[in-house]
């Protein structure tokens, strides 16, 4: 498949995607939207997938929606083409947050507005020393429509959502990493081995576990305590029915 703003490679099941925009540091419009929405189709398809990872081929992971384009909606008052971008954005950044695979965003340089909601969306976020988050949305009028005021505060806590939405203040990557929104802080030109080293680690473990795994803690986390043991419980069984793991439990014994 051929695609103008992103690189892609595939290898057994394993999923890679560069933000890969010749011209402008990764803003998201409708065109980004729908190229990514190609992958996630891939996927979805995809019995084999177990990873997907996110990164840039830039100095930059992604500034945030293309506000050059959302100018000319505001100007010549096409609410019905802004309303529908909003929209597109907020179901794709949905549909990679419950994707069946890992996903994870490797961040450098600018992730702001829609390029932090995008590594929001995603299970894990690794980051290069370089990189600076945050929601500027304040400055312009507007809130973060991508997921951003509902996934910032199930990872960083309600009070430091707040805070960093009303300021809109930039946040370097150690400070991000003290906040909960980075996972882990890696050299700039390290990302790309961590990223790999993920893809292949995962692409080790047994093919049907990761969905019960992520299926268990996103319920969980937006469920009471109750009832996400009952689902906890739920998946296990499940998951322990799989002839896999009947067969990597005999061999754990036989050791």
């Amino acid at each position: 498949m051929g695609f103008e703003l992103i690189e892609t490679s595939v290898e057994n099941g394993q999923y890679h995607v560069d933000l890969a925009n010749p011209d402008k540091p990764n803003p998201i419009n409708d065109q980004l939207q729908a190229e990514l929405g190609e992958i996630i189709d891939e996927i979805e398809a995809d019995e084999d997938a177990k990873v997907l990872t996110i990164a840039s081929a830039g100095k930059h992971f992604a500034v945030g929606a293309d506000i050059a384009r959302m100018n000319e909606w505001f100007q010549e008052g096409e609410w019905d083409e802004l309303i529908t971008f909003f929209g597109a954005g907020q179901e794709l950044m949905s549909r990679i947050a419950e994707l069946d695979v890992v996903t994870i965003a490797g961040i450098n340089g600018y992730a702001l507005g829609g390029g932090l909601e995008l590594g929001l969306a995603c299970d894990i976020r690794i980051a290069g020393e370089s990189a600076t988050v945050g929601f500027p949305e304040v400055d312009l009028g507007m809130i973060p429509g991508w997921g951003g005021t509902q996934r910032l505060p199930r990872v960083a806590g309600e009070s430091t959502a707040k805070e960093l939405l009303v300021t809109g203040r930039h946040v370097d990557a150690d400070e991000a990493f003290d906040l909960g929104i980075i996972d882990r802080v890696v050299a700039d030109d390290g990302i790309g081995d961590e990223l790999a080293e993920y893809r292949e680690t995962l692409a080790e473990k047994p093919d049907h576990i990761l969905p019960y795994l992520l299926d268990a803690v996103e319920t969980g986390a937006e469920s009471p305590m109750e009832t996400g043991l009952s689902y906890e419980l739920f998946c296990n069984t499940f998951a322990s029915f799989d002839e896999e793991t009947s067969e990597l439990i005999a061999e754990f014994a036989d050791r």
